[in-house]
């Protein structure tokens, strides 16, 4: 049986698990955190202008060497075997893709998604446009006003928001929004109006949805719980290689044997990357590149990524290799000249990376990017 190393614990190293144990193989995760950026704030933003990124040939979607149609067709596999499988675990998603919405965040603001839990679906603003919404408030939560928000709601969004405090006496004054997170979701007095929760209750009523939150949020913390079940908690530190290939990964108690790798320690500062005068990948080397130019030549640019949301960094294509191997690392930072080549070892990532999957059964010769 092929062992598979999956290094991160976000939404691409959940996908790359998956995959290799659709498979057969024996799959180890290991996270140094839980990850989950991809859904941190509660909606999931994908990609939908494949013509426009496939016009940058610097793109990692664009270095797959697909058409518009064949990326489509991934991306409707790819976001229908997610919504399957996060769903078996108790979480369950809608949306597509192909289409986007607009969903109100706890301060009325809107926040575009494609992909968002079924308790947050129903608030999309479109559809409440001159609707009826009652905004539940918590008397005794200081960091949310829903008064605030059903202004903000009528305000920008031609919602017709009213707010309704509901008392939850066993909450200590000043209580936060955490507080909230597994308690049964109150009735309000109001009828014949959708009802906008603030996030965390569970059993919401037929006419209630969910409204985003500012991370962190109770809808990651739920991917989180998802994704995290059978990792490792654990930080890789450094790597074994021999012949051409990555042989283990070690972190500071542990050593993890595997016959494949796959690094999915994200592509943004904050994740897979390091924010410093020049931005670097940390655990390899690998040089880093936006639009196929090297960070060190960015200048400062590259710092300003990490304040960035995931579809801006997918739009940006930053990337970290420089050939269209899949498998070639910089043994120092943007030199090619350098490089070696490692035939196992497999680099994703959820939020700016590009990726092919192929059958773990022959990992050894064939890869993904």
């Amino acid at each position: 049986m092929t062992k598979v190393l999956v290094v991160g614990g976000g939404i691409a190293g959940y996908c790359a698990a998956l995959a290799a144990r659709r498979d057969r193989a024996d799959v180890t995760v290991v996270a140094r955190a839980p990850g989950a950026t991809a859904l941190y704030a509660g909606g999931m933003e994908i990609v939908d202008d494949l013509e426009s990124v496939l016009r940058s040939s610097h793109h990692p979607l664009a270095r797959l060497g697909m058409d518009a149609v064949g990326l489509a067709a991934e991306l409707d596999a790819a976001v229908s075997a997610l919504q399957l499988a996060l769903g078996k675990e108790g979480l369950k998603f809608e949306g597509a893709w192909r289409s986007r919405g607009l969903y109100a965040d706890i301060h009325g603001i809107a926040r575009p998604a494609n992909v968002v839990p079924e308790s947050v679906a129903p608030g999309e603003l479109g559809a409440l446009s001159g609707k009826r919404v009652a905004v539940i408030g918590v008397p005794e939560v200081g960091d949310y006003d829903a008064a605030s928000t059903a202004q903000a709601l009528k305000e920008l969004h031609s919602v017709e928001a009213f707010a309704e405090d509901i008392s939850i006496p066993d909450l200590p004054q000043g209580a936060s929004l955490t507080d909230l997170y597994g308690r049964r979701a109150p009735s309000p007095r109001a009828r014949g109006a959708a009802i906008a929760y603030p996030p965390g209750f569970t059993n919401l009523p037929a006419d209630g949805f969910e409204l985003l939150a500012s991370p962190p949020s109770p809808h990651g913390w739920r991917l989180q719980q998802a994704i995290s079940l059978g990792s490792v908690h654990a930080e890789i530190t450094s790597f074994e290689t021999a012949r051409g290939r990555v042989s283990a990964a070690r972190s500071a108690a542990r050593t993890f044997r595997a016959d494949a790798l796959v690094l999915a320690t994200g592509r943004h500062i904050g994740g897979g990357l390091r924010a410093a005068r020049v931005t670097t990948e940390p655990l390899l080397g690998l040089g880093v590149f936006q639009d196929g130019l090297p960070a060190a030549s960015a200048g400062t640019r590259m710092h300003h990524l990490q304040y960035l949301d995931p579809a801006e960094e997918m739009r940006l294509g930053v990337m970290t290799d420089w050939g269209s191997h899949p498998h070639w690392l910089a043994r120092r930072p943007f030199r090619r000249a350098a490089g070696i080549s490692v035939s196992n070892l497999f680099r994703l990532a959820a939020s700016n990376g590009a990726y092919r999957v192929r059958p773990f059964g022959s990992i050894g010769t064939s890869g993904a990017e």
